[in-house]
């Protein structure tokens, strides 16, 4: 089936312009309108007259977004904001897919909760800008359409610095994920400040990027050892806990000791930390909260209610055997 984002790269422009060219939007330019229209045409695309009904009605859906199920992260926050979804009588759609612009540009969902970096924010403006309310996970805007409920990312990064220096470490590093992820990279963001206010050291060399999973954990930090040549750091933070378990394997498997030589500290408080061995020191997220909040403001969202504040998150610091 040709999407309206087949025909947004026919055109050479975003989906959200593409949408709003279709729909003879006046904020789009004559000249716009014409290129888009004519890309629809030539590669046969149909705007769905029942979605066109439904940006005038309520569909009684909600529309969660991500950008993948892969991980043991996600399923807490999913029934969170199901629960939640759940007693307000409305149903509850899940897409993990890059290609989902158009439930939410034809008004399938009556709101939407973003968890998806693949999302542009020139979309979600767009989409709040024609009063579409949103609840971004994964980055801060600021619209009144749009409500941030976000994890104190950089309050956990300086939880686990300020254990590790009471633990005696002075060089700590730290194992980020993709350069794309909010969530990694304000763990970085806060990882660095409070190493700066703490006095530690940090070198540069002792970043290892990786990708959360744990399987990338285990390479890179492999590759690290080996170019360290034995002069490694005390301790390591990960922005997840599944980096930290793939870290930890390729240091016992470099015959260096967990928490002896090298301590860990991994992001999330998943499942697995509990019972790896040694059982994983951790920053503990309120993922189940977090989908509860998310859901809560949505739907304040929802009753035309704008002018507050999403309730505050915090993250606990879990003492286990790796750190």
């Amino acid at each position: 089936m040709v999407t309206l984002k087949d025909v947004a790269k026919r055109a050479g422009v975003s989906v959200s312009t593409a949408s709003y060219s279709i729909n003879n939007s006046p904020l789009i330019t004559n000249n716009t309108k014409e290129k888009v229209l004519h890309a629809a045409k030539e590669i046969g695309y149909r705007p769905n007259g029942l979605a066109k009904n439904l940006k005038e009605q309520k569909t009684n859906i909600i529309g969660l977004f991500l950008s993948g199920f892969t991980g043991p992260f996600f399923s807490d926050m999913v029934e969170g904001i199901q629960d939640v979804v759940m007693k307000k009588e409305y149903e509850l759609v899940v897409c993990a897919t890059v290609d989902t612009h158009r439930l939410l540009v034809e008004r399938y969902v009556d709101g939407a909760i973003i968890l998806n970096y693949h999302m542009e924010d020139e979309l979600l403006e767009s989409l709040a800008n024609e009063k579409l309310p949103c609840v971004v996970l994964d980055r801060e805007l600021k619209n009144p359409y749009i409500k941030n409920v976000l994890l104190p990312n950089e309050e956990g990064s300086a939880i686990a610095v300020q254990h590790l220096k009471e633990k005696g470490h002075k060089r700590i590093g730290f194992i980020a994920g993709s350069e794309a992820s909010y969530d990694g990279e304000t763990r970085l963001k806060g990882f660095k400040k409070e190493i700066v206010n703490q006095g530690l050291e940090f070198h540069e060399n002792d970043l290892i990027r990786a990708d959360f999973t744990e399987m990338s954990g285990y390479i890179e930090m492999k590759k690290y050892l080996m170019k360290s040549l034995g002069q490694y750091p005390s301790a390591v933070v990960c922005a997840n806990d599944e980096m930290a378990i793939g870290a930890i394997k390729a240091i016992q498997e470099s015959d260096i000791k967990v928490p002896e030589e090298i301590s860990v500290v991994g992001f999330d408080d998943i499942y697995m930390s509990h019972f790896f061995t040694p059982s994983l020191s951790t920053i503990r997220v309120p993922r189940k909260k977090w989908g509860i909040a998310a859901a809560n403001t949505l739907f304040k969202m929802l009753e035309q209610d704008f002018d507050f504040e999403p309730e505050p998150l915090t993250v606990e610091l879990m003492s286990r055997h790796s750190g």
